[in-house]
């Protein structure tokens, strides 16, 4: 209520960006240099949530440079973070928590090899593309936080509806409100308060990456996802670890399918990239489509590390980082509608992920550069607020052939399981280069797959040893959480009710399990169960809000700045 209240300031701009990772970027750079190319100077603003560039920036990553060569292409002869090349490439399945099976190059597709590929800290990248931008003219603030959209409804009489009695309205984008800052946990101001500002432009491009805020408002209002299959995600956990130089092998990738997760049968896998300085990232991916309740990613994590693929180049070694993050993966089927009157959803906001080759930096980086085309196209012709032309130049862009050709990994996986779904993935990719006439369905969202804790076998997890495996306390501290405690809780739930009520006897509470952070509990006070929500530990993944079976959960941004502060995620 106070926010709405004092919005009352306002700044205008020719586009706004809202989040800086490597869609929103790559956007505002190619915008700055069509501007600068036709000499015709256009402002241009990137908003951040985060106090720093990359600080809520998280990614395996392996990196094609494929859209950076597009968008920069001297940066070899730069400063660029982009330096460790794939040297060594392998696939392993594991059978068990000792044994692997070494999956040859001939029978992997292709597509999955990284040959010309870089081993990245995503990071440090959106830092150094923020400079680039900079550079060109594009204005950036960090510290500031999109809350909500600003919608104009105006009744359309060129537009039908199936009831002829209905009026319709078309929707239009007029820019954003941030949120306020210095509110106390009841919403009332504090001496540090600063009212919440309308930021007004004639394009806004939203890039918050995986289940932004307001990219799931924007779908929700403007049916984006009409006719579209539901969206699928998974989550990512990973370390950064320093390790003894002699279990160091600059430039080695390895991924591993099988176990921890195949024991529930449960689908996703694991990574160990070598980037330089002893430095290793290793992280595993567990998709949130997985049926046992009593599962938690974070403890499959946790038993990963034990296994002599993966132990015998961490031990000894010191993690130096922590940190997770939601990965959307739903593919070319799940896609919503990108484009609306008055801006576009680019990115991992709208799912541009590339399953066959397991990234989406480069595919986000590219949506954001076509956005950028389709804006600017409207701008050179003094429009304002209208609906750009993304789609023509999407489905005529590489990226487009890129997400069809792997239009039915992610359902194979789901629909047949890990094995066999790698299997017909195989097949689909030799036989046809993903060219295959079928589209499989997949229309069972994630939220929806949990089995009642009756038909599920209780995992019980072995305790961390601190040397390999750790608890989530001691993993929170190395992802430098800032959150000051005194700020309204962002974390909303619709029924206050559902998590005892409901959720406890169906599923044994399993927001306890999934978040990677021990946000939420479930306590004991005189003698009753409490729902128990610790906000300040929040990493901001957005596990919650996707795997939450009644949906009660929405995570909304906090405080402007709060959250992790990742160095070489």
């Amino acid at each position: 209520m106070a926010e709405e209240e004092s919005a009352q300031d306002s700044i205008s701009f020719d586009v706004l960006i809202v989040g800086a990772g490597p869609a929103g970027l790559a956007s505002a750079i190619q915008l700055a240099q069509l501007a600068k190319e036709h000499q015709r100077p256009f402002s241009i603003a990137v908003i951040e949530k985060s106090a720093e560039i990359g600080g809520h920036i998280l990614s395996g990553a392996l990196f094609d440079p494929h859209a950076l060569n597009e968008l920069l292409p001297n940066w070899q002869d730069t400063d660029c973070p982009v330096r460790t090349k794939v040297k060594y490439d392998d696939f392993y399945w594991l059978t068990n928590s000792q044994s692997i099976f070494s999956i040859p190059p001939l029978l992997r597709p292709k597509v999955f090899e990284n040959h010309d590929h870089y081993i990245i800290s995503l990071s440090e990248l959106c830092r150094w593309l923020a400079k680039q931008a900079e550079l060109l003219g594009v204005e950036i603030y960090p510290g500031f936080c999109a809350d909500k959209i600003q919608f104009e409804h105006q009744r359309s009489d060129s537009v039908t509806s199936d009831n002829a009695d209905l009026p319709i309205y078309m929707s239009t984008v007029k820019g954003i409100t941030t949120k306020a800052m210095g509110l106390d946990k009841q919403g009332n101001k504090k001496e540090n308060y600063q009212p919440s500002m309308l930021i007004n432009a004639r394009y806004t491009i939203f890039a918050e990456g995986s289940r932004g805020h307001l990219g799931k408002a924007l779908i929700k209002q403007l049916k984006l996802d009409k006719h579209k299959q539901p969206q699928h995600f998974a989550l990512g956990i990973k370390e950064i670890w320093q390790v003894p130089k002699q279990q160091h092998q600059q430039g080695r990738v390895v991924h591993s399918l099988g176990w921890p997760l195949s024991e529930s049968s449960s689908t996703g896998g694991a990574f160990m990239y070598h980037l330089d300085d002893s430095h290793i990232a290793v992280g595993l991916i567990t998709d949130l489509n997985y049926r046992n309740p009593y599962l938690s990613p974070f403890d499959e994590f946790q038993r990963l590390k034990h296994h002599p693929l993966f132990a015998q180049v961490l031990q000894n070694g010191k993690r130096i980082e922590y940190g997770a993050r939601a990965i959307t993966k739903g593919g070319l089927a799940s896609l919503p509608k990108q484009s609306f009157q008055g801006g576009v959803l680019i990115g991992c906001d709208a799912g541009t992920l590339n399953m066959n080759k397991l990234k989406g930096c480069h595919t986000a980086m590219k949506s954001g550069m076509l956005a950028a085309s389709a804006v600017y196209s409207e701008l050179i012709r003094d429009h304002t607020h209208t609906e750009p032309c993304y789609n023509a130049l999407f489905e005529s862009s590489w990226l487009y052939d890129e997400l069809h050709q792997a239009r039915n990994t992610t359902a194979n996986i789901h629909k047949f399981g890990q094995l066999t779904g790698a299997i017909a993935t195989y097949l689909e990719q030799s036989l046809f280069s993903g060219r295959a006439k079928w589209q499989l369905n997949n229309n069972v969202p994630d939220h929806a797959c949990l089995l009642p804790i009756s038909k599920a076998n209780k995992i019980n997890y072995p305790k961390p040893d601190n040397q390999l495996s750790f608890d989530k306390t001691s993993s929170l501290y190395l992802a430098s959480i800032s959150h000051p405690d005194d700020q309204p809780c962002h974390l909303h739930l619709q029924d206050l009710q559902i998590p005892i009520s409901q959720h406890l006897k169906a599923f044994d509470e399993p927001s306890q399990r999934y978040c990677p952070a021990g946000v939420y509990e479930v306590i004991t006070e005189n003698n009753q169960a409490k729902f128990q929500i610790n906000a300040g530990n929040c990493l901001q993944c957005k596990a919650c809000d996707i795997k939450d079976p009644s949906q009660n959960i929405s995570w909304t941004p906090p405080e402007s700045g709060s959250g992790p502060n990742y160095r070489k995620m």
